[in-house]
């Protein structure tokens, strides 16, 4: 009976094993694929990537004096206007770390924003990619804003 049962939770195992795979390995290659349209400023991608619902946030901008607006979007529309108000040139993350849990990807590490104007920051950063049906539900960093290094510009 032990074996039976040690069989059972053995194949259960392997099943629950095999769709969370399954369900991680899409969710990766669409929170791959938005942070690299991101990082590009590619707005197309990113567009294709968005619907009316999906959210960018950073709860971190919240209450930050002279930051100007929170960062808080819905919508395709607000997203990509939201992101190209900033002015960046491009954006290239390095991660320290990257995991998965079903329909989110985490990266952990750091991002290097590059600004039309050629000033340079590097930010340390947790960004949190939650997607679904082949779409960006939500994009959510935190952000140091207070441990941001400034560059040389190059």
């Amino acid at each position: 009976m032990k074996l039976l049962f040690s069989g059972l939770l053995f194949c259960l195992g392997c099943l629950w094993a095999d769709t969370l795979a399954q369900d991680s390995t899409p969710s990766r290659q669409i929170a791959d694929a938005w942070l690299t349209a991101y990082q590009a400023q590619d707005f197309d991608a990113a567009r294709g990537l968005l619907t009316h619902e999906s959210v960018f946030i950073d709860p971190t901008s919240f209450g930050r004096e002279n930051f100007g607006e929170p960062i808080n979007w819905t919508g395709a529309d607000a997203i990509i206007s939201g992101i190209s108000s900033w002015g960046l040139a491009g954006a290239e993350y390095s991660f320290d770390r990257v995991y998965e849990s079903p329909g989110r990807v985490i990266y952990d590490g750091s991002v290097l924003v590059t600004y039309q104007n050629g000033a340079r920051y590097d930010f340390p950063i947790i960004t949190i990619v939650t997607v679904a049906d082949g779409h960006l539900v939500e994009h959510r960093d935190y952000t140091d804003f207070d441990g941001a290094v400034r560059l040389e510009s190059n």
